[in-house]
């Protein structure tokens, strides 16, 4: 990728706030998105430990690597960084190429209700539908297909992508990027039965089942859902209103693809959702959480702030302030690891119960002559 125009490793140390070890006045003018290919001219990042140590065959003059690599490596030309992928975030951000968004303005082939209030300097594209009392803000950006519904509020400088469906009275604040397909304000799934359900009875011990007719009875989502300034959701994730009241999704909080939130959360600030994230309703994650990708949270579960559920976990009790659980049902990660350990010394444990029991039984043997 080549760089807006040709650095020297001085300027470039001191524009992502690096440490040049070696040549500062060598010349780049293209970026390498990988170490191990990097050609002689380029500048190569590496920020991974295991990179590290494949330095040998990375055949770049120049790389951006962490403080200390100078000590493995004393010939080689480097910034050295203390947060590489800082420094990447902010090379990218100069070598971004441009995104194609639609121009201020309404499409011609938008459905606009005409009490929708929209700011004249937004852009709405191809395609988009936006429902009766609906606001969307200063120079937010609405792409093709997406659908709003009815007095759905939208901040300023926003970015919705393609096939965005927003549902009636969902508010979202400034600065809230959509990715393709992400849906907010779907209802939550709540179900009654006029009498106890099998499902019920099953779950109190009760077996005596019945085949009568018992049909299950919406009950109706009255609430919505507020996404706070700052917010990310990624494509395809889903967050339901809330039954009563709101789903929330906190300032500065990353909802990666796929992901399902059900109603009635309430998601702190800066929370990491990672893919395919499943949480239940009515759950509570304190600010900075994070939720690993696959992983899953029962209903009325609590993280405290910075609380952790590694990828793949099923969290089916609280999580304290900072405490990091995994596995399924989740325990603390050092307990979990643990038993895993043991599990897998379980065979030759095994091995040595069957011994120690032959030579208590030539004992007895012994004992008894």
């Amino acid at each position: 990728m080549k760089l807006p125009q040709t650095m020297n490793l001085g300027q470039i140390a001191q524009y992502i706030g690096g440490k040049v070890h070696g040549d500062a006045t060598l010349n780049i003018d293209s970026v390498s998105p990988s170490p191990l290919h990097a050609k002689e001219e380029e500048l190569a990042f590496v920020f991974e430990a295991k990179l590290v140590k494949k330095l040998n065959a990375c055949k770049a003059r120049a790389i951006v690597a962490p403080t200390g690599t100078e000590k493995e490596y004393p010939d080689r030309n480097m910034i050295l960084v203390d947060r590489p992928n800082l420094a990447i975030q902010r090379v990218l951000t100069a070598l971004q190429p441009k995104r194609y968004y639609p121009p201020k303005g309404i499409h011609p082939t938008a459905v606009i209700d005409e009490s929708a209030e929209i700011a004249q300097d937004a852009a709405i594209g191809p395609y988009v539908v936006i429902g009766p009392k609906s606001k969307v803000g200063a120079r937010t950006i609405i792409m093709a297909q997406t659908v709003i519904g009815g007095e759905v509020t939208i901040g300023e400088d926003c970015v919705f992508h393609p096939g965005c469906l927003i549902a009636d009275y969902v508010k979202i604040g400034s600065r809230v990027i959509l990715q393709q397909g992400a849906a907010l304000g779907s209802d939550g799934f709540g179900y009654v039965t006029e009498r106890p359900s099998n499902l019920e009875k099953n779950m109190s011990g009760d077996k005596d089942f019945s085949d009568e007719e018992n049909p299950l009875l919406k009950i109706p989502q009255i609430g919505t859902v507020v996404v706070e300034d700052d917010a990310e959701i990624g494509s395809y994730a889903t967050i339901d209103r809330a039954t009563m009241g709101a789903t929330t999704v906190g300032r500065g909080t990353k909802i990666d693809n796929l992901v399902m939130v059900a109603h009635n959360n309430r998601i702190g600030k800066d929370v990491l959702i990672i893919g395919n994230a499943t949480i239940g309703g009515s759950c509570t994650i304190g600010d900075r959480g994070v939720i690993g990708g696959s992983a899953s949270l029962s209903d009325h579960i609590h993280m405290g702030n910075d609380a952790v559920l590694s990828g793949g976990s099923g969290a089916m009790r609280d999580i304290a302030s900072g405490d990091i659980h995994a596995g399924t049902p989740a325990a603390p990660a050092r307990d979990f690891f643990a038993q895993v350990a043991n599990l897998k010394r379980l065979p030759r444990v095994q091995d040595d119960v069957k011994d120690l029991k032959r030579r208590i039984a030539l004992l007895e043997e012994q004992l008894l002559k």
